[in-house]
């Protein structure tokens, strides 16, 4: 027969039962450790937490996520202005008057003038599109910077004439090619100096075909008397 445990040998076992499933238990399962662990993390040093993430902003409807492309920079001469406005009207083949995000393009670029003028244009143009929209509005398609209603697919400034101190004319040279075949004009470039910048002021039509635009942008932009 086996002999029975002293008092003091059980009260010894029972202690350590209790020490090893204390080391064993996860600080979660006690309420009497979690909050040790949790003062032990708030004395921790700032470098030994992970960096709290910022909140995402919400994004508002039709506002691009991604930023939208600058510009390219532009020159201090007539000639790089008038250089930047047609690579950038020849990569956006833009039709009729500038909308959205191609008109903060051109915006820039544009004299303060000829602005003022394509202002009311687009106001009549949209005020048509609403009460009558049955008819076709102006300013809706055709290229306004060149005179092909298609407009062109290359350009070449050409012989630069100096008109003032804050005037500069180019004839740019412009062709169209489509299926294999083509057709080549010349048309002529106003710039104007303002705020320290060389911006597009008017375009005088060269274009001597049956359908193409004549006169200068600025009169085709004016509203019918």
């Amino acid at each position: 027969m086996t002999a029975p445990l002293s008092p003091r040998r059980n009260a010894w076992t029972a202690l350590m039962l209790a020490a090893c499933l204390g080391a064993c238990m996860h600080p979660d399962e006690d309420p009497s450790i979690a909050p040790q662990m949790a003062i032990a993390e708030a004395q921790l040093p700032a470098a030994a937490l992970p960096p709290a993430q910022p909140p995402t902003p919400p994004v508002e409807p039709g506002v691009r996520v991604e930023p939208v492309a600058e510009p390219a920079p532009v020159g201090d001469s007539a000639a790089d202005a008038a250089q930047a406005f047609y690579r950038m009207h020849l990569e956006l083949k833009a039709s009729g008057l500038p909308v959205g995000e191609d008109l903060a393009r051109y915006r820039p670029m544009l004299s303060r003038r000829l602005l003022a003028l394509m202002a009311p244009a687009a106001r009549e143009r949209d005020r048509m599109i609403a009460q009558e929209p049955g008819l076709k509005p102006p300013y809706i398609e055709g290229d306004l910077f060149t005179s092909a209603f298609e407009g062109a697919s290359a350009f070449k400034l050409g012989k630069r004439s100096v008109l003032g101190p804050d005037r500069e004319s180019f004839e740019i040279e412009l062709s169209y090619t489509q299926a294999g075949a083509g057709s080549h004009w010349k048309d002529r470039v106003q710039m104007l100096r303002e705020d320290g910048r060389w911006k597009l002021d008017d375009v005088e039509y060269g274009g001597d075909w049956d359908f193409a635009a004549h006169g200068r942008l600025s009169d085709t932009l004016k509203p019918a008397q």
